[in-house]
Order: structure tokens, then C-alpha cells, then sequence
């Protein structure tokens, strides 16, 4: 049995859109990346074969510099074909970076007993 990520890799491969690529690489980024490293970096833009990737402060974008290569591979694995060429680092916007409670899979809800 295929994995839901493997197969929507090869849904989206057909639709030949940077925004759905953009969309498929955000969502599996956790399990491309490792969730240590997906806290504070994210995919921002993915055009042709060149994909750029937001850290959150500059120490993190010096660190993650030489790991280029294997986040490149982690990804055209992932996408089952060659997707990135070259993955370049950018300084992340300013703002909050706020996730909605139905978008947040690592959120779990306060639950509550109820009393008898």
C-alpha cells in the first residue's frame, strides 16, 4: 500500500504548476527535512529546478549552508523524479508566523473530563 505522500507526489507531478509543487514540498517538508530543521527553516519558492528555502535567523541558514546537497536528494527522492536542481537560503520574512489549530498537525486539544 502506497503512502498518501507517494501518491500525491505523482498527482501533483501531473499538474506541472510551481504553486502546486510549492504546496506538496510545504506539506512534506517535516519528513523532508526532520522536524528540528523544519521548525525553523520552509520552502518559500520553487521555480524550474531552483528551490529557495527560508530560515528563520542567520545562524540557522549558516548552518544548514553545506547541507545543500542532501536536502536536494531527500527531495527528488521524495518526489520520485528530479524536481531541484539547487537549493539556495534566504532570510525568512519578519512577522509572526502564525498556524492555524486545523492546519497544525503536531496541535493536540486540551480535553477535559467530565465530572460524574
Amino acid at each position: 500500500m502506497d503512502r498518501a505522500g507517494d501518491f500525491l507526489a505523482r498527482v501533483v507531478r501531473r499538474f506541472d504548476r510551481p504553486e502546486a509543487t510549492l504546496a506538496w514540498l510545504a506539506g512534506a517538508w517535516p519528513s523532508i527535512a526532520g522536524t528540528t530543521l523544519a521548525a525553523h527553516t520552509r520552502p518559500v519558492r520553487c521555480d524550474g529546478a531552483f528551490l529557495e528555502v527560508a530560515a528563520d535567523a542567520k545562524a540557522w541558514q549558516r548552518q544548514i549552508e553545506g547541507m545543500k546537497r542532501e536536502l536536494r536528494d531527500r527531495i527528488n527522492q521524495a518526489w520520485g523524479g528530479n524536481l531541484v536542481r539547487e537549493v539556495t537560503f534566504v532570510a525568512a520574512k519578519p512577522g509572526p508566523r502564525y498556524i492555524s489549530r486545523e492546519a497544525d498537525n503536531a496541535h493536540i486539544p486540551f480535553i477535559r473530563r467530565r465530572r460524574a
